[in-house]
């Protein structure tokens, strides 16, 4: 009986938001460009559409749309600026607040990209309750967390920056 309440109530909270599309641009970004870098796209699509606004809610509250494009780029290792952008508002009207939401194709440098001072390739450590276990990193995939790959094993973990420290050879 409770759970049927509370999933009612959820229900019509989250019926009680409107998403609307406000606009569309070439290119947005916050950073300076540099006009003779070769950028590369690094993600097709990054950022909340109209379908996943509603899961990016929960993530992420942008207030502004320099906020909005702020978190879809930093989300993206190596990401500068976006283009071929959409921006989107999320009204909440039991709440009577409106969010930002951007979509775009992120854009970044293809050489040297790091993240949290992490780059691919890099040597980290990491404990947990089985001990330290010694990786390279694999993949930078967002502002949380990369992948890394143990030598004695054959696949990738995703594990969180805060929890990794580099090491030397």
């Amino acid at each position: 009986m409770k759970l049927t309440i509370l999933t009612s109530v959820i229900i019509i909270l989250f019926s009680c938001s409107t998403v609307e599309e406000i606009g569309k641009l070439n290119m947005i970004s916050n950073r300076n460009i540099e006009s003779k870098a070769d950028y590369v796209l690094l993600k097709n699509y990054a950022g909340g559409n109209a379908k996943e606004i509603k899961k990016a809610l929960k993530k992420t509250k942008a207030e502004s749309i320099d906020q909005a494009v702020n978190e879809t780029v930093r989300n993206v290792a190596g990401g500068e600026f976006l283009k071929n952008v959409k921006v989107y508002t999320v009204k909440l009207k039991w709440k009577n607040v409106s969010y930002f939401f951007v979509e775009g194709d992120v854009w970044g440098l293809s050489d040297n990209i790091s993240y949290q001072g992490f780059k691919i390739g890099d040597k980290v450590q990491w404990k947990d309750i089985l001990g330290v276990h010694k990786c390279k990193i694999t993949g930078l995939t967002d502002s949380q967390k990369c992948m890394v790959k143990e030598d004695n094993k054959e696949n990738s973990t995703a594990i969180k920056y805060i929890n990794l420290v580099k090491v030397n050879d």
